[in-house]
């Protein structure tokens, strides 16, 4: 095992493996493709079971295939074994940071084509060109496909991204949205009613707070001693400013089980956060919301990485009931340096 950071940084990446030595063409023909397909499906995509969920990826290619290798590759023999085919959300966060987020968001196009009612794609608050140019995705570009094609195979990206749904439903019971429900004051028949694409004009309106809010707003913790660590004593009800920007809001358990209630739905699913010596998961606001996190060891954070596996319990459809199983892949940092702090559960 090994940091991802250390992994094929030297030798070029894998795009040719992935993508033939004309890579650049094949992520122009994924991007043009997905970005059609996407325009045609709903912005609130729906999901069947079973289901894995995956969260935040950020260009850590090696932890994907790990992940697939551990618990199943989209496609696969065993993954179509039986009647009911699996199905796959991934959260949002594909590009930025990591060392290979061509490598991803190339794969991952390449999968919503080529099964396009099984593999779903989420928006995280770094498909957005904003974040993409300060958080590494634009340089990438720039340095691996060269001047000639770099700012073209970005746009065509670019063009994806705003076409991606904003949640997906799974099993018509848990919610999949990148960040949170911000407020909670909308419902999904407003979801249903947004008009792609989604660039940065239209997200940065203020009527569209919301929407922002969809990819940027974090829960405000229920656990007393995960508060503390971080400082952040106060209400853990409500709807308050978020450090991370003047929009973004951090939301207390009764919104989430407000929102919950007003729209149906039995658990909200989010990413968009790493914790420290984390599990790759939680479970939190009166089992009413579930983070999951995929890249491991993610900023220096010693964090493994998980999927979340939703499975019905009962053979009904939709489903009555369902669990839900984290698969958990550890933490390189972890297992090599021993750390005393164990996380917490």
């Amino acid at each position: 095992d090994m940091y991802h950071a250390d992994w094929r940084t030297s030798e070029g990446g894998a795009l040719s493996e992935l993508f033939t030595s004309e890579y650049v063409d094949t992520l122009m023909i994924l991007a043009k493709a997905s970005a059609k397909l996407l325009a045609s499906q709903p912005v609130l995509a729906e999901a069947h079971v079973p289901c894995r969920v995956f969260g935040d990826l950020h260009g850590q290619l090696r932890d994907l295939l790990l992940l697939f290798a551990a618990f199943g590759f989209p496609g696969s023999k065993e993954d179509t074994a039986d009647d009911d085919a699996m199905s796959y959300v991934f959260n949002g966060d594909f590009v930025d940071r990591g060392a290979h987020s061509l490598e991803v968001i190339g794969l991952l196009l390449a999968l919503k084509v080529s099964m396009p009612n099984r593999v779903w794609l989420v928006r995280g608050n770094h498909e957005d060109r904003t974040m993409n140019a300060r958080y590494g995705f634009f340089d990438e570009c720039q340095e691996r496909l060269g001047d000639t094609f770099a700012s073209k195979t970005y746009d065509l990206l670019q063009n994806a991204f705003d076409q991606l749904p904003l949640a997906c439903v799974v099993g018509g019971q848990i919610l999949c949205v990148h960040g949170g429900v911000g407020d909670g004051r909308w419902d999904l028949n407003d979801l249903r009613a947004i008009r792609r694409p989604l660039g940065q004009v239209e997200l940065g309106r203020s009527e569209n707070r919301w929407i922002h809010n969809i990819l940027w707003s974090d829960p405000i913790e229920d656990d007393l001693e995960e508060r503390d660590e971080r400082d952040t004593i106060g209400p853990v009800f409500g709807v308050h400013e978020s450090p991370r920007n003047t929009t973004a809001v951090l939301f207390g358990w009764d919104v989430t089980k407000t929102f919950c209630a007003r729209n149906g739905v039995a658990m909200v699913v989010r990413s968009h956060q790493s914790k420290k010596y984390g599990l790759g998961f939680d479970l939190m606001h009166d089992e009413k919301l579930m983070r999951v996190f995929s890249a491991r060891d993610y900023e220096g954070h010693c964090n493994d990485g998980a999927v979340l596996l939703v499975r019905a319990t009962e053979d009904e459809e939709p489903p009555s009931s369902m669990s839900i199983r984290a698969q958990v892949l550890g933490s390189y940092a972890k297992s090599r340096n021993g750390h005393p702090k164990s996380p917490k559960k």
